[in-house]
């Protein structure tokens, strides 16, 4: 199960990276990632990326449920098990395309993402100092400064949500999604075996 999480979470980074080199003629930053799921070239790609995340999540959870050394607390699972709705709710609920009027459907995306990046980052905060004081070196290292990155990374989407620091979005957005995929993908492979 942890090699099929493992390999979806890659899937997840690979997506993040496919996106921006099909959109080369786009700004690279500019865009938030759900802007791809209205685009025509990326639009399937935008849902298998949904897909691949809400897949993943759960086996995840099931990881952290089933661990016996450190025992995990439960809102590490359930954190998990809202980050696959979350990601259910973007492929459910397409963006509005940039400069449109917001829809409901609009609305309903952009809750589905406070969902999805508010569990993220609360699963991750809560495993991670027992997670890290139960591995190796090298993992520990790793899952503690992904962390700090994506910590960071939710700070800096906060505050780029309203209009003064719009323009930044984009990339405080990847910074969150690629450190997340990383941390999930490591924690995957790092949590014992079922």
């Amino acid at each position: 199960m942890e090699i099929v999480a493992a390999a979806l979470f890659s899937c997840d980074i690979l997506m993040l990276i496919s996106f921006q080199v099909l959109n080369r003629d786009a700004p690279q930053f500019a865009h938030a990632i759900s802007d791809y799921g209205v685009g025509k070239k990326t639009a399937g790609l935008f849902k298998a990326y949904v897909i691949a995340g809400a897949l993943a999540a759960p086996l995840l959870a099931w990881q952290f449920w089933q661990a016996q050394s450190p025992s995990y607390p439960a809102s590490v699972p359930f954190y998990l098990m809202l980050v696959a709705l979350g990601r259910l709710g973007l492929g459910l609920f397409p963006n509005d395309p940039r400069g449109a009027v917001r829809t409901q459907t609009g609305q309903i995306h952009h809750a589905a993402t406070l969902l999805a990046f508010t569990c993220a980052f609360m699963a991750v905060a809560e495993a991670t100092p027992l997670l890290a004081a139960s591995v190796a070196d090298f993992p520990a290292s790793l899952l503690s400064g992904l962390k700090h990155l994506i910590s960071l990374g939710f700070i800096a989407v906060t505050l780029t949500i309203s209009a003064p620091l719009r323009r930044f979005f984009g990339i405080a957005e990847r910074l969150f999604l690629y450190a997340t995929a990383l941390w999930f993908l490591t924690a995957s492979l790092t949590l014992p075996p079922l």
